[in-house]
């Protein structure tokens, strides 16, 4: 369908990606990955010919249809959001007023065959656009990305920003083009909106090429990956673990490649040195000087450091109950009741994922925690000493524009001094002139980079967090996991990214029906818990503990934490020894007895620890579990 061809692209800065030759075909759902500012967008927007390329060709198949998602903000409007997707198909609407015009205009003249003609013509027309199930298909989109019946006559401007992009891409995925490109489609979606998309689009008999940052969304919706590094572009076939799998595996051999070769330059410099002067080998010295001038050097590995080095301020010792609601009830006006008697405590070093249906309270509960949204009704009590921070969703839109990433970190703490400021944006990837950047000018991965940075720059014991990993590439995500995982305070968070929400959180809280349930485990272990639930058509109640059995419940969840823990180690550890066995089965490693020997270390290491945790493993589970 797509065919690029020597495709070249440089800014100001440097070159973005050379020589780029990619064959996007039917069928092929690409997942584009990359470090922020490493092109993704950019390649998008020459593909659609928005930008030009330096050099290079584009050649897109006659008849090709396009759908775009683009990251820009939609425009609201007075049509109602159901009116909105429909306008994409104008000659459905035009045919559908022809044919009222055609009935009424045949009542009158019963007898007129050639307007009976012209109506049936126009009908025909109608039903091979699927004029009569249109509707019924654009309805059943925007339901699987959200919204409710009664929002469907809703005017476009009465929704957010992040609201009209969910219409905008209902009007693309309708529209069923060749080929779809969405840029970040799940930043604007909830959980429940992803996992329906990411069904949605593992259906897609088209192409496609998505820009994505969520792991497990790419995991199940792409079967490429194309990703830009290091000014390449790279085609990996199948979904997003087995891109890293096999880029790891290449990296491992780049690496014993680039090692074996330097080895042999430096053997052939030192006899080169050793008998340079010596008359009885000056024909074999030659000979290795110019095998050294023809030989044709591997450059040495080199992976994408620039991530952040982020080390959230850890609080003083916080009290056993760090926040709680008490019998709390919210209602917005006399309709609408999102809580009734709902009670929860967050307590010292709990990190709770918060899940649920759209519309069921997840952030109002996050904004009640933070005391940015008053209770109808009952108690939010915050320990004593306990101090706050709160992410909001649309943080980004908060900053100030007109001000540089210096003066927004300046603003938030007057006592530091420039070097510390300066000190501190190099652990967000600012560094130099950039810290002299004005907000407006940042990119979305920059800005949230800043909002991030602005809210931890004093100690919090409460962290309250509304989807802060959107705008964030890859990298950058593993790093604020790895961080928040270190984090000795407190957490409460909504993210429609899997991988943060089990790599973070130890407690899944569902929201919903004006109440909320606890899990005790995150949300891997919610997802299982949930299935099995359903399955045997039970209701899990909510825990009550007394006294006497509260230590009981402490060492079963920490049992069930530790089984959870396990069975991830076992997953990472069958990887590890695929990937050394690989090793030792590569032929080209045949001759080389270092990379053999340590592949046949780290396997035993791997077994070892494997048939370890097995044996914990079953000891464990004769424990009383919940």
């Amino acid at each position: 369908m797509i065919r690029l061809e020597n495709l070249s692209k440089s800014f100001p800065n440097g070159d973005l990606f050379s020589d780029v030759n990619i064959y996007i075909k039917s069928g092929m759902r690409a997942g584009l990955v990359g470090p922020n500012g490493s092109g993704k967008t950019t390649l998008l927007r020459i593909i659609l010919r928005e930008e030009s390329p330096d050099s290079g060709n584009i050649q897109i198949g006659k008849n090709v249809t396009i759908g775009y998602l683009a990251q820009e903000i939609v425009p609201g409007s007075r049509l109602s959001i159901l009116e909105e997707v429909l306008s994409k198909f104008p000659e459905v609407r035009e045919l559908e007023g022809k044919m009222l015009s055609l009935s009424h205009d045949i009542a009158n003249d019963p007898e007129n065959q050639a307007l009976a003609n012209q109506l049936g013509d126009t009908q025909n027309r109608f039903e091979a656009l699927e004029g009569w199930s249109l509707e019924e298909k654009a309805k059943k989109i925007l339901g699987g990305l959200g919204f409710t019946d009664r929002q469907f006559t809703d005017t476009m401007d009465v929704f957010s920003g992040g609201w009209r992009m969910r219409v905008a891409l209902a009007a693309i995925l309708l529209q069923e083009p060749d080929i779809i490109f969405l840029d970040e489609p799940t930043n604007h979606l909830d959980l429940e909106a992803t996992i329906w998309l990411e069904a949605f689009l593992s259906d897609w008999k088209g192409g496609m090429v998505m820009i994505s940052h969520d792991r497990a969304f790419l995991d199940r919706s792409v079967n490429h990956i194309l990703e830009i590094d290091l000014k390449k572009i790279t085609l990996y076939h199948g979904n997003y673990s087995k891109y890293k799998d096999e880029k790891s595996l290449r990296l491992e051999q780049h690496r014993a490649t680039y090692l074996n070769q330097q080895k042999q330059i430096k053997d052939t410099e030192r006899f080169i040195e050793r008998f340079r002067y010596k008359n009885t080998k000056a024909t074999q010295v030659q000979s290795r000087v110019k095998m050294l001038d023809k030989m044709e050097k591997i450059e040495p590995p080199s992976e994408h450091n620039h991530a952040m080095n982020m080390r959230f301020p850890q609080p003083d010792r916080l009290p056993q109950n760090v926040v709680s609601c008490r019998n709390v009830t919210k209602n917005y006006g006399n309709v609408v009741k999102v809580f009734k008697d709902m009670s929860l405590t967050v307590e010292r070093g709990q990190k709770i994922g918060l899940v649920g249906h759209n519309g069921a309270g997840k952030s109002t509960l996050l904004k009640m925690l933070a005391g940015v949204e008053d209770v109808t009704g009952g108690a939010v009590r915050i320990g004593a000493n306990v101090d706050r921070a709160y992410y909001a969703q649309h943080q980004l839109e908060i900053l100030d524009p007109g001000e540089t990433v210096f003066e927004s970190i300046r603003k938030a703490n007057q006592e530091w001094s420039e070097t510390e400021i300066r000190t501190y944006l190099g652990s967000f990837l600012f560094t130099g002139d950039e810290i002299e950047k004005h907000v407006k000018v940042l990119s979305g991965g920059e800005k949230a980079r800043v909002s991030l940075a602005q809210m931890l720059v004093n100690p919090a014991h409460l962290l309250l967090l509304d989807e802060p990993t959107n705008h964030l590439d890859i990298v950058s995500r593993n790093v604020v996991e790895k961080s928040l995982d270190q984090f000795t305070g407190s957490i409460v968070c909504i993210s429609h990214d899997r991988h943060f929400l089990n790599n973070v959180t130890n407690l899944t809280c569902e929201v919903g029906g004006g109440d909320i349930r606890m899990f005790e485990g995150n949300y891997e272990y919610y997802e299982w818990k949930k299935s099995k639930i359903q399955s045997e058509e039970i209701i899990e109640p909510k825990p009550k503990f007394s006294s006497k059995n509260k230590l009981d419940y402490q060492e079963r969840k920490r049992t069930h934490n530790r089984l959870a823990w396990i069975q991830k180690r076992f997953n990472t550890i069958e990887k590890e020894m695929e990937r050394e066995r690989s090793t030792i089965q590569d032929p080209t490693h045949v001759d080389d007895y270092e990379i053999l020997q340590k592949a046949m270390e780290n396997l035993t290491a791997f077994e070892n620890e494997y048939l370890e945790l097995m044996e914990e493993q079953d000891a464990l589970q004769g424990k009383d579990m919940p």
